[in-house]
């Protein structure tokens, strides 16, 4: 009886949820979205908005200082951070948002809860076209700054290498008509075993065709290569079509979508919430 009430109680939640919703295309809009397409209550805050709501959970994915956590512990409301950056080795574990109730990570460790990225599902359309283009990349060639202006050298050696049409700020279904006039999509991520961009959702989940470069750990059916062989595996797939359209339907077909990700997250809340 206990766990059925508690059950109960997990099915419509009050979510404080704050971030950056500025735009249309921001991760945390599309999850907000998807929980409130789930049932829950969804309140959108500035991501420096210290100010803390009646809810049920305080959500967040970055956060700069202690003062909302603080809050919300002495007012007995959980915190969750869902965070979708490289903490490990860019943040550190003394970083504030690693202090929240409950951390949710991509980069897989046991310390923490991992939930990956995703599409945002009112997106996830194939729509087909006449391909103009054999390769290209989708994201900044340019240089990157702050945490990421390490991985701007590989990413610059791997565009030069295989001079791929390069496309920035492409986004929404305008994305899903370019990958739709596209051969193949170049990936690009950070170096690890566990995290990869969330590109490789947004390429795929689109209806793009992706190849990317070896991660272990990534998913099978996206053909992967070493560096110096990226141009022999575009080779083999630009001539053969039928093999290359097979699997950028299995890509579509197995990526997930945001509203996905909210199963795992209101089941992890339930399960958390059994053991207390």
């Amino acid at each position: 009886m206990i766990i059925s009430e508690k059950n109960k109680i997990m099915k419509k939640i009050k979510f404080g949820y704050y971030g950056n919703f500025s735009t249309t295309h921001q991760t945390e809009v599309y999850i907000a979205d998807a929980l409130e397409r789930a049932g829950h209550t969804v309140y959108r805050l500035d991501r420096n908005n210290t100010n803390l709501i009646p809810c049920d959970y305080v959500l967040f994915a970055k956060m700069s200082d202690m003062v909302l956590i603080n809050k919300a512990k002495k007012q007995g409301i959980p915190t969750i951070s869902w965070t979708f950056d490289l903490w490990r080795e860019f943040l550190g574990y003394n970083h504030p948002h690693l202090k929240a109730d409950i951390v949710i990570t991509t980069d897989s460790e046991d310390k923490f809860h991992t939930i990956k990225q995703a599409v945002h599902k009112p997106e996830k359309i194939m729509i087909e076209g006449k391909k103009i283009y054999d390769v290209i990349f989708v994201g900044t060639s340019g240089k990157l700054k702050g945490i990421y202006k390490k991985y701007y050298k590989s990413r610059r050696e791997l565009i030069k290498r295989v001079k791929p049409k390069v496309f920035s700020n492409v986004r929404g279904l305008a994305l899903n008509k370019l990958l739709g006039q596209t051969k193949i999509v170049l990936g690009d991520s950070y170096p690890g075993s566990c995290c990869w961009s969330n590109r490789v959702y947004e390429m795929t989940g689109r209806g793009g065709f992706l190849i990317h470069p070896y991660i272990k750990n990534l998913y099978n059916y996206i053909p992967q290569f070493f560096r110096g062989e990226e141009k022999e595996m575009i080779e083999y797939y630009l001539e053969h079509e039928k093999k290359r359209e097979k699997l950028r339907k299995i890509q579509f077909e197995m990526c997930p979508t945001y509203d996905d990700r909210i199963k795992e997250l209101i089941e992890l809340l339930r399960t958390i919430n059994s053991n207390n």
